[in-house]
């Protein structure tokens, strides 16, 4: 039960950070992560398909240019696994993970691997 409101904490606290971050985001950006999302349904991290983000790659506070590129964008969850937190942030929201990508790969992969054993 812990761990359980724990995700959840930790889902709300994303959320209420993500509308309290200084960055101001483009007015398309909700259109451009719904798209995302609708073409990524899934997390790259553990294949999760429930509370799932999108994660920017390279951070809008670093480099606000490459907010809305498609090719910045990856879709990670909040679920059991947080692969937001874990993978995007290297399990700290102050980080970033500019290997996410094949970091989400090999964990898909090896998730993948240990449910066929």
């Amino acid at each position: 039960m812990f761990s359980s409101l724990k995700g959840k904490f930790r889902f709300l606290y994303s959320s209420i950070r993500e509308k309290s971050k200084s960055v101001r985001r483009d007015k398309l950006w909700p259109l451009v992560r719904e798209a995302h999302l609708d073409q990524n349904g899934s997390c790259a991290g553990c294949g999760g398909i429930s509370k799932l983000q999108v994660h920017h790659i390279i951070p809008v506070h670093i480099d606000p240019s490459y907010e809305l590129d498609s090719n910045n964008l990856i879709t990670l969850c909040m679920e059991k696994d947080e692969c937001h937190l874990n993978l995007g942030h290297l399990g700290s929201w102050k980080k970033s993970n500019i290997n996410v990508e094949q970091d989400a790969r090999n964990s898909l992969l090896t998730k993948q691997s240990l449910t066929k054993k």
